[in-house]
């Protein structure tokens, strides 16, 4: 069994990510569908506890920028559609809590936003030309 630590108030699910020569890895990461989890992702989160990254997930297009305000690990974000082609990526800096943080924008309209540490970005999938699938339980 795979060892992961849910965080207070995110949920799980399963991810395959089709990497542009044709393989697929599956994932398992935390889940911010509700609004104020979107708001919360991973402000003040310093470890994983063994999920590759958070999936944001929308109900309609979205294509509203990023930021990393209080949040101490490096990010890479990949803005996904609802048929799962990559949109865009982004490296995102660590920011403290203040009022200027960057904002990180996609290229256009996503459903899916994953984060994932910049460290692991190529090992999980996130680079151009990558597609997701999003779905099912993660194993144990």
């Amino acid at each position: 069994p795979v060892a992961r630590d849910l965080l207070d108030g995110f949920g799980e699910v399963a991810i395959a990510i089709t990497a542009p020569d044709g393989t697929v890895t599956g994932w398992c990461v935390l889940v911010a569908a509700r609004p104020e989890q979107r708001a919360r992702g991973l402000m003040e989160v310093t470890d994983l506890g063994g999920y590759a990254g958070m999936l944001f997930v929308y109900d309609d297009d979205a294509t509203g920028g990023y930021y990393m305000r209080n949040t101490p690990m490096p990010l890479r974000i990949g803005w996904f559609t609802a048929e799962g082609d990559l949109v865009t990526t982004r490296d995102m800096a660590p920011c403290d809590d203040v009022a200027d943080c960057p904002t990180y924008h996609p290229d256009g309209a996503y459903r899916f936003a994953l984060e994932v540490p910049s460290a692991e970005a190529r090992r999980v999938g996130v680079v151009e030309g990558s597609r997701l699938a999003v779905g099912g339980a993660c194993a144990a």
